[in-house]
């Protein structure tokens, strides 16, 4: 059993609703690009525990849309391949995948313990970090649930 949330960081201005979601920075162009949401801003803890290993991680710096896009290239990545070591964007967090008949196992660089889960855990992991970087921003901003770049890259949920 996997056990998956992000926990929207307080430190975070963009998860409030009071917050208008642009980017500061450039008020020529202020609507929150591709680079905005995996690099700058909607960042998160990662509670993630795979078969009771813990694999949680707290850090100021890691976009919800980094972390299941990261995911999301390890899995296409996985389809051809035995193995993919890939990192988050900012916080350069490691996540080693070995792929071998029915398992994956993952290893962190910040965690000593090895987890195991199948394809299809991978697959579930996957869907439901980007659909919750999705829930969690566009609940913060529903007008976000318009940003192109946000709906065909992360998604709306499956219904």
């Amino acid at each position: 059993m996997t056990t998956f949330s992000f926990e929207p960081r307080d430190d975070d201005v963009l998860w409030s609703p009071d917050t208008r979601p642009e980017h500061p920075g450039r008020p020529e162009h202020p609507e929150l690009t591709g680079a905005d949401f995996s690099i700058d801003f909607f960042k998160a803890d990662l509670q993630l525990v795979v078969h009771g290993v813990d694999l949680s991680l707290r850090t100021s710096g890691l976009p919800v849309v980094d972390f299941a896009l990261m995911l999301e290239y390890a899995r296409r990545e996985l389809q051809s391949g035995s193995g993919i070591v890939v990192e988050t964007s900012v916080t350069q967090d490691v996540f080693s995948f070995s792929r071998e008949a029915t398992t994956i196992t993952l290893t962190t660089n910040y965690a000593p313990d090895v987890a195991e889960l199948t394809w299809a855990e991978l697959g579930q992991l996957t869907e439901r970090a980007k659909s919750e970087a999705f829930r969690l921003i566009t609940t913060a901003h529903p007008e976000l649930r318009n940003n192109v770049w946000l709906r065909e890259t992360v998604g709306p949920p499956a219904e």
